[in-house]
């Protein structure tokens, strides 16, 4: 550690050393290529708008360009190419730590004319993937750490997206249109990701810290309903993130210490005869760190954990193959036996125990089979590994345990897909994925009644031996004319613990009828899977048999559709409105008469499943969002959302009832500013408001609570009460400083700028004898400071 600390103050202080007044440049650098097909692109323009004289630069015959000596600061590019649609990117920020380097996909125009380009607005906003037409959109890594409250997590930064509902500080799980959050698909290099978040509990989505490191991910899109068939075993939304390739000429570095933790990066040439590259980035709990130096947190949940990602890319003839991987482990104890009077974080007579371990890792060939078709090959794997054990207190300390959770689970998938462009009107996308899996699952509990620890779940399979699931696809984009185009598809699901399919057809649309306006349109079915607890969930008869009573239940389904209206009333002004309706079918809720429905799942901690489940149960979402929102430009931008929604299900005993999820509207309203000073250093100022319907919850039934001296629910009237609206004000400010071959960054942040108390849940508290409100995140001032070299 002392070695460690000397190496980075060296460091620091000689790339300190190197500031100085003469002008700085940079190098901007990249790849063409062809956005159907994927193939590169010789003798595309490529030009730095704003320049005199014009800087500029041709691709070669491998579609690569380069433009040396590029001034510092915002810059915008034109891409252009003979009969395909120009691209114009705005506002790319170039510093003098890191070279930039893109990869821009030109889209053919159906309609030529003559010799000359063929103009077309570029929205900023348009996801990567044109069969997506509604419902999605492009994200940049700047916006990751741009937004204020964002802590650099691609998933608080959606909160700001119309459609999404965000009202826990303490977790990051993405609710959309009223969904439980485990029906958001995460993926990642065309990889499907189990949930890639530290303390993260197996068949969830969401955790109080991300894994994904926004230092090596590349623009990426978000799509909050009625996705394009290539998208499987989800109902909500689909996070699709893409890893950038590291620098194939030069060895560039960073040092990162914040909120997330301590990191160190570096990224370079493998060879640069052959152009491959490493990246690679590791992180660090801070308050790991913070802890080996003897500080006392005041109290015992100090969360520990550290990450890795990584990303090796190696071009070979006809196409690429690369190597690419995340993983991560994290740990907390919470212990009322060790725990002051009043500490945080801490449970009254109880000690509990978490952790979890992630690792998920793939290797990918890209091959141009023809000038016109090309395939994709991915083979992966992930291991993801959750505990929790909990031992409750007597009066003098002595602990029994309580509850105790293992859940191991192992995926091996192999997939495929190929891309054709049959002509500039219409391409096609067809692809397969196989998921083999094994699994080992253990959960005991306490049994008052038995005075001993009984099993509700036990299960395990070797890889191989736990089931496949199987899907396949296949999608077209018909492009009528340059102002209509259609995306039918259909998507096919087959999961062999069931031995049921599910056929899926998915529809898009978008008409663009005047010059900066556009109708658009997406219809979808879609069905998911279960976890393997909820599947493996046991329960006692009355002669003591132990039975698995849910492994014959089916898929959750939905189908929705969704119409929306896009408005660019500028080149940087933006209104969008979208309406949606959303019918779930299938969902497994009790054979008995009650209010239980796998809808909630995500409500509380864990899955919360129940046995003896039927697909019987209903729900519905519906509503409303606009997204007024100014892009980045003569220095500032601004995003207005507002989402107006309604979130209802049916129980299996048949009466409606909100969803947890029902907060019944969202408003967001970010802003930003950049102050440019002596063209070296920028100050930047950033604001995000947000109001929210307040967490819907099973209140407390107060009388047997302090008859029982514990919480007790009231299961008769659940999520019909609010919590007040949920009101958070965070501000962030930020200093880039550029030397002649470093960048540093100072961030402060001050999150909950208000102090409101947000409610996170209630319970009874024994040493106070009442039932009291665990209150979220107050005013809480953070630092970073990064540097690249």
């Amino acid at each position: 550690m002392k070695h460690f600390i000397f190496f980075c103050a060296i460091n620091l202080f000689t790339l300190q050393s190197a500031l100085h007044s003469q002008p700085y440049s940079q190098t901007i650098r990249g790849r063409v290529i062809d956005k159907a097909t994927q193939q590169p692109m010789p003798g595309a323009n490529v030009i730095v708008l704003d320049t005199e004289p014009v800087k500029g630069a041709v691709t070669d015959t491998d579609g690569w360009f380069k433009l040396d000596d590029v001034a510092l600061g915002r810059i915008s590019l034109d891409i252009s190419f003979m009969g395909y649609q120009n691209v114009t990117i705005r506002n790319l920020f170039l510093i003098s730590g890191k070279e930039m380097i893109l990869t821009v996909e030109l889209e053919e125009s159906v309609q030529h004319v003559g010799e000359v380009v063929v103009k077309a607005s570029h929205q900023k906003n348009r996801p990567n993937n044109d069969m997506a037409l509604i419902s999605a959109r492009s994200f940049t890594i700047e916006e990751t750490e741009k937004y204020a409250g964002s802590r650099g997590d691609v998933a608080r930064m959606a909160s700001a997206y119309a459609g999404v509902s965000f009202a826990n500080d303490s977790r990051n799980d993405i609710v959309i249109r009223g969904n439980s959050p485990v029906g958001l698909l995460w993926r990642l290099e065309d990889m499907d990701l189990p949930n890639p978040n530290h303390f993260a509990e197996n068949g969830t989505t969401g955790g109080p810290v991300s894994m994904l490191n926004n230092n090596v991910l590349r623009n990426s899109d978000f799509i909050t309903g009625a996705f394009p068939a290539e998208y499987g075993n989800a109902l909500s939304g689909v996070f699709d993130l893409k890893m950038r390739n590291g620098n194939n000429e030069q060895f560039e570095h960073i040092f990162q210490v914040g909120f997330n933790g301590l990191e160190l990066g570096s990224e370079g040439p493998l060879s640069k005869k052959h152009k491959s590259s490493y990246l690679a980035n590791y992180r660090f709990s801070v308050m790991d760190v913070v802890s080996l130096l003897g500080v006392d947190f005041g109290t015992t949940g100090v969360p520990h954990y550290q990450d890795l990602s990584f990303k090796l890319s190696f071009p070979v003839k006809k196409g690429l193959v690369t190597w690419f991987g995340i993983g991560g482990i994290s740990s907390v104890s919470m212990l009322d036996s060790k725990a002051k009077d009043d500490a945080l974080y801490t449970n009254e007579g109880q000690d509990l125990y978490n952790g979890s371990k992630m690792g998920a890792s793939g290797i990918s060939w890209l091959r141009y089979l023809s000038a016109n078709t090309y395939a994709k090959f991915i083979l992966s794997g992930f291991c993801q590994n959750g505990w929790t054990e909990i031992d409750t207190l007597d009066v003098d300390k002595n602990k029994t345990r309580y509850f105790d959770h293992k859940i191991s689970e192992y995926r091996l998938t192999f997939s495929a897909f190929t891309g054709t462009k049959f002509n500039a009107a219409l391409s096609s996308k067809a692809g397969f994925t196989v998921d083999q899996m094994g699994y080992d699952m253990k959960t005991y509990q306490y049994d008052h009644d038995s005075l001993r620890m009984i099993k509700r779940l036990q299960e395990k399979k070797n890889l191989g031996d736990g089931g496949y699931l199987l899907r396949t696809y296949f999608e077209l984009n018909c492009k009528l004319s340059d102002k209509l185009i259609l995306t039918p598809g259909i998507h096919l699901l087959y999961y062999t613990l069931t031995g049921k399919p599910s056929i899926e057809p998915r529809m898009g649309m978008s008409w663009k009828y005047g010059k900066h306006r556009s109708i658009n349109l997406g219809y979808g079915t879609h069905a998911k899977t279960h976890t393997l607890s909820t599947y493996y969930l046991g329960s006692y008869l009355p002669d003591g048999q132990y039975v698995e009573t849910n492994t014959g239940i089916g898929y959750t389904k939905s189908q929705q559709v969704v119409l929306g209206h896009d408005w660019n009333l500028n080149e940087n002004l933006r209104l969008k409105t979208e309406a949606y309706y959303q019918y779930l079918y299938d969902i497994p809720v009790e054979q008995n008469p009650t209010y239980f429905s796998l809808l909630n799942t995500g409500a509380g901690w864990g899955v919360g499943a129940e046995d003896s489940l039927v697909n019987e149960g209903t729900g519905r979402n519906y509503g409303i969002e606009v997204t007024f929102e100014k892009f980045l430009s003569r220095g500032y931008y601004f995003l207005i959302t507002t989402s107006l929604f309604d979130s209802k299900y049916r129980g299996s005993d048949g009466i409606e009832r909100n969803t947890a999820f029902n907060g019944n509207y969202v408003f967001n309203a970010l802003a930003g500013k950049e102050f440019t000073i002596k063209e070296k250093s920028m100050l930047t100022v950033d604001l995000k408001v947000t109001w929210a319907g307040g967490v819907r919850y099973i209140p407390v039934d107060i009388d047997r609570s302090l008859a029982e001296q514990a919480t007790v629910l009231d299961l008769s009237n659940p999520y019909e009460d609010q919590y007040p609206d949920y009101f958070k004000a965070d501000i962030k400010f930020g200093y880039k400083m550029n030397g002649k071959k470093s960048t540093q960054e100072f961030l402060f942040f001050i999150e909950n700028v208000t102090n409101h108390k947000n409610v996170l849940y209630r319970l009874y508290k024994k040493s106070r004898d009442e039932v009291i409100n665990i209150n979220q995140l107050g005013f809480y001032p953070m630092m970073q400071y990064r540097i690249s070299f």
